[in-house]
């Protein structure tokens, strides 16, 4: 009799054991479907539904924080910053139905060669990066695909997504006072977290067919980021956060 209660209980315990890890192993897939497919559409609807004054309030905190932690005032001369916004209107897309307030701003950055665009539009570049890309058709394709960022709306939904994740943690760890922190926390880690494949590729692609329209080619694009590659053998990006240099030229020279 005891040798047949032994049996049950162990399948008993067994047949728990199967149960608690099937369950958890749905739990992880279901969890990587909504990070990968439904986090990103949910971030994008949101993103879509956020008034305008949220996306100007965003950057002017984005640009602040950044300011007082990593940048410095550009040294580039009025004139070249006058001769660079210019380029920079005419590269705007008239048809555009973004209602995003573009400017352009000037930064050094410890000597990093870098730009990014924050959710309403500023583009911020670095001396460094303007040095590098000395050519009228680099600077163009710089601008183009930080430009592209905004068009997609990229910035907002991954600042979104953060925000989403960051919620969703807090509630689970139960520290609910802190619910009022996270869409500060999520702006910020919005720029610097590692942006998409997809929303680069969408960028380059953006920025190259508007080189193709404006100067008959995109080389410029792959100009630039050979040079990248050769200033900064050891990043991937000029955030640390794209795709590789190889990956985006190989995507440019097939169009």
């Amino acid at each position: 009799m005891n040798s047949i209660e032994s049996r049950v209980k162990a399948q008993q315990q067994r047949l728990w054991l199967w149960m608690i890890s099937t369950a958890l192993i749905i739990v992880v897939i279901a969890g990587y479907k909504f990070y990968t497919h439904g986090l990103p559409y949910l971030a994008e609807e949101i993103a879509d539904t956020i008034p305008a004054s949220v996306y100007t309030a965003v950057d002017e905190s984005t640009l602040e924080s950044l300011d007082d932690s990593e940048f410095e005032p550009s040294q580039l001369s009025e004139a070249k910053q006058q001769e660079l916004r210019t380029l920079f209107s005419s590269l705007l897309n008239k048809d555009s139905t973004s209602e995003r307030q573009f400017k352009l701003e000037f930064r050094s950055w410890g000597g990093k060669a870098n730009a990014m665009a924050l959710a309403d539009g500023t583009i911020v570049i670095t001396d460094a990066m303007v040095n590098l890309t000395s050519a009228q058709e680099e600077l163009s394709a710089v601008l183009l695909h930080e430009l592209g960022h905004v068009e997609h709306n990229h910035v907002m939904e991954s600042i979104v997504s953060s925000s989403i994740v960051f919620a969703g943690l807090t509630l689970i760890l139960g520290d609910v006072s802190a619910l009022a922190d996270v869409i500060l926390q999520g702006a910020v880690v919005g720029i610097n977290q590692s942006y998409s494949r997809q929303a680069e590729l969408e960028a380059d692609k953006y920025a190259s067919d508007q080189l193709v329209a404006l100067y008959g080619n995109a080389r410029a694009m792959q100009s630039v980021l050979t040079k990248l590659s050769e200033e900064y053998p050891n990043e991937m990006s000029w955030l640390s956060t794209h795709p590789s240099f190889e990956d985006r030229i190989q995507q440019i020279e097939s169009k």
